[in-house]
């Protein structure tokens, strides 16, 4: 299979969701390039194969009448037709329509005002226009060129026929409005991917490293693993890396949005992007920028703003239609008030108005701009939705089934207990086992790996759910979830006196030769996200492969009364398959991919393993239980929201079209309308902002 590359491209001059599925189409006619275009982000999101040049991309992006991005942000491209539509309109408003400042001619004057106007303010929609008509497409540009063309050229014909009545200002004042309207939803789109920008720009661009015994300052992309880092106080801190030092005081806001500042012992973690508080702190590199826990974070998000959602999808087809009906019925408008016998002036102002109160401007951002404050809002949190279209199926989930370790308890599994069996002692069978679990991520693996051995294991192997084989010393040692063996009577006296924990058998040659028992803690947020899951109406379950007795203990400290011990990733699959009622699954581990992909919700522990990531709707990357029912409240609300903002794009459009069309509605009062009606739908995206901050612990009250 070929190889394939992931870019990124600013698109410049888009004005609607057309703009942005016209540069699509154009990019995905080039062989080996698959591409999604996203306008609520201004960006191509591209997946290229080796034989793609940026010169074809350039080429595609130009011919369908747009740029690449030259770093010009569109506020300031936006900003001067603004200050002069709102002079010039004004004026043209002033002179055509109140009587005080009415002078012999004042209609030349209104003509110069308004030709200013349509000539250098409405410039982008006609050059929208002017692209759709090449392709044969329209767009609600197509609409607002339309409308104010007709209403100038119908007030130049006024004007030199010696009629003292004309339309220039509704010439003037319609592109000027929507420019209005336009540069405000600009503004809450950048406002609205503020938050993920600022955490894609955590990393510092250099860091300083020791090399030859010398401190050097290098960029962040060349440290490595195994560097020696030094970090002053205030400043972030360039990779993930291992504290050297006694101890450290960070901020972790950027990653975790908790504001607290965090103590990390000699030893402990260290996460790229946080900010050291305390001295200068020294610490070893565990991987390069790129692979840091915030890189991480940034794929995750560049790959959930780069799908399409159906509902977007959706907006787009029915924006495709819809144009070019509305310039149907006010062609349409026009012939039958002329067939009435209504006055020219009456028939033209009534077509005018439908088409400039049918601008689908509202109804092109009311779906992205709902996913863009949430997934800014959710990035705050260390919250990743990967598919936007979850979001229906989240906003509907009854049930929610957690996996125990690494989900609800922290993972970090201690040795308790241990015995020998088979007579094997305890030490030889201890030092077999860490030999077996050397290198693997699960958690059981981990504790087990930390004891000291002085064997070395090969060929191992790991089935998820059942444990690890390798071999030591010429036995093929299985470190593995109690099964059957030949001496079972022993074993079971021992599964008999072990408390409550989790329960690893040791084995080699059919034989049990050893029980070891582990054990972990239940996280902190544990209890609360189940209670607020609870709170919500949402059925909790715990689901474990771990020892019934040990996942009895925790489900009753959570408060969870529907438990099960001891299932296998096939039983997982097999009750989430069964259910009837929308579930989401939450878990962190191989065993829990196939679950996760079933589930109608997967929702992923961010230290968990990278399959469980990808198997996931939803991806926790700070691990906070809490964040579980964050995580379905805000997509709740998000769903709400963009339903919400469809009904007011549609419903400006459905109520006002025939109240345009008999005549009732002056393009002006039309114009501001449409305007009000892409407002709206920003404001009311905002509102996901407002609504969260009457959220506590992560859960919406």
């Amino acid at each position: 299979m070929p190889k394939t590359n992931l870019q990124e491209l600013e698109i410049e001059g888009m004005t609607c969701t057309a703009c942005a599925r016209r540069v699509e189409k154009n990019l995905n006619k080039l062989a080996g390039v698959t591409a999604y275009v996203d306008f609520a982000t201004e960006k191509a999101h591209l997946q290229l194969g080796p034989e793609v040049s940026q010169q074809q991309l350039t080429e595609a992006v130009e011919s369908a009448g747009y740029k690449i991005g030259s770093g010009r942000s569109e506020l300031e491209s936006l900003r001067p037709r603004l200050w002069v539509g709102a002079i010039f309109a004004s004026l043209t408003m002033a002179f055509g329509m109140v009587p005080f400042f009415a002078f012999p001619g004042s209609q030349y004057l209104v003509w110069v005002l308004a030709t200013v106007v349509i000539g250098y303010v409405a410039y982008p929609f006609h050059s929208a226009a002017i692209k759709n008509l090449r392709h044969l497409d329209s767009t609600m540009d197509t609409l607002v060129s339309l409308g104010s063309l007709v209403a100038y050229g119908y007030s130049v014909y006024l004007t030199l026929d010696g009629h003292p009545h004309n339309y220039f200002e509704v010439s003037a004042v319609v592109p000027a409005v929507v420019l209005l309207g336009r540069y405000i939803e600009v503004r809450a789109r950048r406002s609205a991917t503020d938050a993920v920008r600022a955490m894609l720009a955590a990393i510092p661009e250099t860091a300083v490293i020791e090399r030859d015994g010398q401190k050097v300052e290098v960029a962040t992309g060349e440290v490595r693993a195994g560097d020696k880092v030094f970090v002053n106080a205030g400043e972030r801190i360039p990779v993930d890396g291992k504290l050297l030092s006694a101890n450290a005081l960070v901020d972790l806001s950027t990653l975790t949005g908790e504001s607290l500042p965090v103590e990390v012992a000699a030893a402990g973690s260290l996460s790229a992007g946080a900010t050291s508080l305390s001295g200068q702190i020294t610490l070893e590199a565990t991987g390069s920028a790129s692979v840091s826990r915030l890189s991480r974070i940034a794929d995750l998000v560049r790959e959930a703003t780069a799908q399409k959602t159906q509902l977007g999808s959706l907006a787009d087809r029915i924006s495709s239609i819809f144009v070019p009906s509305v310039i149907v019925i006010a062609i349409a408008t026009f012939a039958i008030w002329s067939w009435l016998g209504a006055s020219t002036d009456f028939a033209v102002s009534a077509a005018v108005a439908v088409l400039v109160i049918a601008c689908p401007c509202a109804l092109g951002i009311a779906v992205p701009m709902s996913l863009v404050v949430a997934t800014g809002l959710g990035t705050k949190k260390s919250l990743v939705i990967r598919n936007p279209d979850s979001l229906r199926l989240a906003a509907k989930v009854k049930r929610v089934i957690f996996d125990k370790t690494g989900t609800l308890t922290d993972g970090q599994l201690r040795v308790v207990n241990s015995r020998g069996l088979g007579g094997v002692g305890a030490a030889t069978m201890l030092a077999y086992a860490a030999a077996v679990e050397q290198g693997s991520n699960h958690p059981v693996a981990k504790a087990i790996s930390k004891l000291s051995s002085q064997f070395t294991a090969t060929d191992v192997t790991e089935q998820a759910g059942v444990g690890l084989t390798g071999l030591v010393e010429g036995k093929l040692v299985s470190v593995e979830r109690p099964g059957r063996y030949e001496n079972q009577s022993e074993l079971d006296e021992a599964l008999k006196n072990a408390g409550p924990n989790t329960l690893v058998v040791v084995a080699w040659e059919g034989w049990a030769h050893g029980l070891i028992e582990l054990s972990d803690e239940v996280r902190e947020g544990a209890q609360e996200s189940v209670a607020a899951l609870q709170n919500m109406g949402i059925e909790v379950e715990l689901l474990s492969g771990d020892q019934p007795a040990r996942v009895e203990v925790i489900a009753k400290q959570l408060g969870i009364t529907r438990f099960k011990g001891g299932v296998t990733p096939e039983q997982k699959l097999e009750l989430i398959h069964s259910a009837t009622q929308v579930t989401a699954m939450v878990g962190d581990g191989i065993n829990d991919v196939a679950a996760l992909a079933r589930a109608d919700i997967g929702i992923a522990m961010g230290s968990g393993a990278h399959a469980a990531q990808a198997a996931s709707a939803i991806t926790i990357l700070d691990d906070n239980p809490r964040h579980v029912a964050y995580a379905l409240s805000l997509a709740k609300r998000t769903h709400r929201n963009i339903l919400q903002n469809l009904g007011w794009a549609f419903g400006y459009n459905i109520i006002l079209i025939p109240v345009a069309a008999m005549g009732l509605l002056n393009p002006m009062l039309a114009g501001a309308a449409m305007a009000f009606s892409s407002v709206s739908v920003v404001v009311n995206s905002q509102r996901l902002k407002w609504q969260d901050r009457r959220v506590h612990k992560g859960v919406a009250k």
